[in-house]
């Protein structure tokens, strides 16, 4: 790692690791939530629950999103020295047993927590879980997320690698599960709408395509936040094999992602520029 600024960056973010979850809250609540409110995306933010929610009090929602995002940030830096037992402890599942049965496509979306909740489930299920994750620009916060992997035991695979380990992964002949996180806008062409929020809204078509090529079924993970650093996951099947009619998995997709954000709108991502077309 270079001199200067990263090097202070990644001393910080060790040294808040370390910090009792709840301490974290409190900066986050004290500090976080009012720094983000402050500088990070709001107009973006205030637009999209807008668009989202227009019989609603977007500066009402907007400050529930700055709250949970806050919490959610210092819970990912807790993550680098947290105990397998403690996460056990905060994130509990429903339905995980299935993904056992073998080969999986699993679908994730940018709501709760979702770094706790792909590494808790490496601790719950015998089946080995890769991660396809898109690199963070800063270095001090792609360290921390591979670190956070190997402590939990999830195999990280970037986006730009992905097609070559599914196809290197699967000559091994185990039972993997790939997650995918799936709600963002995606680039180019590769895309298929669904209603979403109200809004005609572009989806990744690559998870479908992977479930369709390979053969399997895909289920979706739902992360509720049920208390401060508490979350409770829940695994579906949504789609299965042999897949005949085009847009399903994606489909399907969507209409869990809008049943999570129904329930908990403060949890998701508002800050991403989701119904940006181009």
């Amino acid at each position: 790692m270079s001199d200067g600024i990263p090097t202070v960056l990644h001393s910080l973010i060790r040294s808040a690791s370390r910090l009792p979850v709840e301490r974290l809250h409190h900066l986050a609540r004290d500090i976080g939530e009012p720094l983000a409110n402050a500088v990070y995306r709001r107009p973006l933010v205030l637009a999209n629950l807008a668009r989202a929610f227009p019989n609603a009090d977007a500066t009402a929602l907007a400050r529930g999103f700055y709250a949970a995002f806050a919490q959610v940030c210092v819970e990912v830096l807790r993550a680098g020295a947290m105990s397998p037992a403690e996460l056990q402890q905060r994130v509990t599942f429903v339905g995980a047993d299935a993904l056992n049965a073998g080969p999986a496509l699993l679908l994730m979306a940018h709501h709760g927590n979702l770094v706790w909740a792909a590494n808790a489930l490496a601790l719950e299920i015998s089946a080995p879980v890769s991660v396809v994750y898109k690199t963070p620009h800063i270095a001090a916060m792609r360290s921390l997320l591979l670190d956070i992997a190997a402590r939990f035991g999830v195999d990280p695979v970037t986006v730009k690698d992905v097609r070559r380990q599914l196809v290197k992964r699967r000559q091994e002949g185990l039972g993997r599960v790939w997650t995918l996180v799936a709600d963002q806008r995606p680039g180019g062409r590769d895309r298929h709408y669904v209603e979403l929020c109200g809004q005609r809204t572009a989806f990744f078509a690559g998870p479908e395509r992977i479930a369709r090529t390979f053969g399997w079924p895909v289920y979706y993970l739902s992360c509720q936040r049920t208390a401060p650093a508490r979350y409770r996951c829940v695994v579906e099947k949504i789609a299965e094999p042999p897949y005949q009619t085009p847009g399903t998995v994606t489909e399907r997709y969507a209409a869990k992602l809008q049943a999570d954000i129904d329930q908990a709108p403060e949890d998701w991502l508002w800050s991403h520029d989701r119904w940006r077309e181009r």
